[in-house]
């Protein structure tokens, strides 16, 4: 039997030597496969001719052979697409090219398992640079960007330009990457600098460089000297190309950041522009709040010279100055300053001077039973202790960090006890009466500023409390103020619609009575046909009068909100063939406590402001979910009209105000006073672009939350 290969592909035995995975198909079958692509399979030349579709995952089959059939009746479709295929070793992600050529198909297939683990690792990436702002510190930026690379298995550098000069302050090397290992080889590489090189040059003046040599342009980067060793020892690594993204302050170039691999390529380059914008932006908020910390730490110099004659306002504006005094007059190791919890049954380390991080981690919380600073508040006495006095992991840990003599000394202010001093020294120390007497009274100092500070905020406690309690008062003269002025207008529009509805009831009645008596040929029937048409729009304007006039106390029961908003919605849209309507309820929002009637006519309004809105056709979207911030329901209708102007959003909810030549300016009215009834609250988002969203909170009441919690 003579094979498909043998048939019909020996004119494509040239597609053997190209370096890309091709096949032939013909008559929905594959005539020739070149050595690419059964490298990519997995499978012997005889599994794959004469087959086609049995080479795709079972739910993909139909798929493309209905494309196959249509790409040969001559419809237009997607020429490339990502599907799934079976190989040797299991299924894999592939992408799809197909071209036609006269009876025969040419199907390129590319290999997508190592574009997801690279897309997975640049969305690493991104994650990364999502997670520095807030960092406080140029230097942990930087750390936490050269750690997350590393942890990457990216190779990067980051460099420093100086004129013609450029320093490589940071470097890491990823090597054996083809075991799946990356080894740290080149961290020890700070402050080392070099010259430019091209891609260096323009990732500075555009932003961003791609290169496809990452060794030569590392060797012309150190320079002659070092460029056969370094280039030699990059090639071992492996053949690699560079990404260099540039490191902005202030709008400013300041830095450039290389990163390097062997999958990298000029896609890349956007995702990783983003990332040093991201790193950027990190670094410059962290230099603002360096700034800012100096600054403060100036002014806080300043309170400490003041605090020395004085008690100061801010106890930390004394504890640098009360301790640097302490450590001058009794030339002591270090000093650390404990203070009671809230609770009051704890001791915290408020502030330490003159010791390490690692001396000061047993103190930082201390219990006050069973310890000496907790005996020395007890007893309200100074104490001097040697390092042998103290319990057993005490005595090691102050030995081991040069400490022999400790002293403790009480903070009290009158007869409140705030904590305790602790003085350490290297050798062996015993102190005179007149030196314990200066550290009481320098303790008193420091206890002073410490109670004046929690007076101090008791006080600015209790005037956010007034200015609280006095902005609610305001509020609650302004929504008197709006209440009285509603119901003034409510008795008027009572008035105003009653006076109506009696002449209304007769030129009804007249029109009834008019109609048997009229011909039906000339103009009568159509004035008469108009005046019924302005009648029952001020028979509608009456109602509106009245709904405002005589607001009814809701009635609460669970109602499913999606069929209000379909029966409004339906309402709305009758006879409006050019709108068109979106929804977008979320099975998961429960029934809401509400009162029906007046919820459907909020609705029913909304959904009619949304129609008016777009006289020449659009869209009308309505949407209900979850509130994500508390218990309740959002509702949103949204349409495609020209939008709101700022200067008219605040008037909408107001009484009478519209800008409809034909509207009684109470539909919004009604629906603001709705959902203040029931406890919500409506906003609006009315872009530039165009087009409004009505945006509707309604809480859920007790009963609802515990149903649905």
């Amino acid at each position: 039997m003579t094979t498909p290969d043998g048939a019909g592909g020996a004119p494509y035995q040239h597609l053997d030597s190209l370096p890309f995975a091709l096949a032939v198909i013909r008559d929905s079958r594959i005539v020739h496969v070149n050595a690419a692509l059964l490298e990519l399979l997995g499978l012997p030349r005889d599994e794959v001719l004469g087959r086609l579709f049995e080479l795709f995952s079972a739910h993909q089959q139909s798929f493309l052979a209905e494309r196959h059939a249509r790409r040969r009746r001559g419809e237009p479709i997607p020429d490339t697409y990502e599907t799934v295929m079976r190989t040797a070793t299991g299924e894999r992600r592939v992408e799809l090219s197909i071209s036609m050529n006269g009876p025969d198909t040419w199907m390129l297939v590319r290999d997508l398992a190592g574009r997801v683990v690279h897309r997975q690792l640049l969305q690493r990436v991104a994650a990364l640079g999502a997670s520095l702002p807030g960092l406080h510190d140029e230097e942990e930026v930087l750390r936490r960007v050269f750690e997350g690379l590393a942890e990457q298995e990216l190779s990067y550098g980051y460099l420093v330009p100086d004129g013609e000069r450029v320093w490589l302050g940071h470097a890491f090397v990823a090597t054996g990457t083809a075991a799946g290992e990356a080894h740290l080889t080149g961290q020890h590489l700070v402050d080392v600098p070099g010259t430019w090189s091209p891609m260096l040059r323009r990732a500075w003046t555009e932003g961003s460089a791609y290169g496809e040599d990452f060794a030569r342009e590392t060797a012309q980067f150190v320079g002659p000297d070092w460029a056969e060793p370094v280039r030699t020892h990059l090639l071992r690594v492996g053949p690699l190309r560079s990404v260099c993204v540039r490191i902005e302050q202030e709008g400013k170039p300041r830095a450039m950041l290389v990163l390097a691999s062997d999958w990298l390529s000029e896609e890349e380059l956007p995702p990783l522009r983003l990332f040093s914008a991201q790193v950027s932006a990190a670094l410059e908020a962290a230099r603002t709040i360096s700034r800012l910390s100096t600054h403060n730490t100036a002014l806080t110099a300043l309170n400490r010279l003041a605090a020395v004659a004085a008690t100061a306002p801010e106890p930390r504006a004394f504890f640098g100055p009360g301790t640097e005094e302490i450590i001058g007059l009794l030339r002591c190791n270090a000093v650390l300053l404990l203070l009671r919890t809230e609770a009051g049954d704890e001791l915290e380390l408020a502030w330490h001077q003159g010791a390490t991080e690692e001396s000061v981690r047993p103190f930082r919380r201390l219990p006050m039973r069973g310890t000496m600073s907790g005996k020395v508040i007890e007893l309200g006495i100074p104490m001097v202790l040697q390092a042998d006095d103290f319990p057993e992991l005490v005595r090691e840990h102050l030995h081991e960090h040069g400490r022999s003599s400790v002293a403790l000394v009480p903070l009290q202010v009158r007869s409140r006890m705030v904590g305790t001093l602790v003085i350490t020294f290297a050798q062996h120390r015993l102190l005179s009466a007149m030196e314990l007497e200066t550290l009481q009274a320098m303790g008193s100092h420091f206890a002073a500023a410490i109670e004046s500070h929690r007076l101090l905020q008791q006080v600015r406690g209790r005037a956010e409390e007034l200015a609280r309690l006095h902005a609610e008062l305001k509020h609650a003269q302004r929504q008197l103020v709006e209440h009285e002025r509603l119901a003034a207008l409510g008795e008027l529009s009572a008035v105003v619609a009653h006076e109506v509805r009696n002449p209304l009831g007769a030129i009804f009645n007249a029109l009834a009575t008019l109609r048997r008596f009229l011909e039906p040929t000339g103009p009568a029937p159509t004035l008469v046909a108009i005046v019924e048409e302005e009648a029952n729009r001020l028979n509608r304007m009456v109602d509106d009068l009245l709904d405002f006039a005589r607001p009814s106390a809701p009635e609460f029961h669970p109602v499913p909100l999606g069929r209000l908003l379909e029966e409004a919605v339906r309402t709305a849209t009758s006879g409006q063939s050019r709108i068109r309507v979106e929804w977008a309820l979320r099975p998961d929002v429960p029934p809401v406590p509400v009162d029906e009637r007046m919820i459907r006519q909020a609705f029913l309004n909304l959904a009619l402001n949304a129609v008016q809105a777009m006289p020449q056709g659009g869209t009308l979207r309505v949407a209900a979910y979850r509130c994500p911030e508390k218990p309740g329901a959002v509702v949103e209708v949204t349409d495609t009209g020209s939008g709101i102007p700022p200067e008219l959003r605040e008037r909408l909810f107001t009484p009478f105000f519209t800008t409809k030549a034909t509207g009684t300016g109470l539909g919004l009215a009604i629906v603001q006073r709705t959902l203040d009834a029931h406890g919500g609250h409506i906003r609006i988002d009315s872009p530039p672009s165009g087009g409004t969203t009505f945006r509707l909170v309604l809480p859920l009441g007790p009963e609802v939350e515990t149903q649905t919690g």
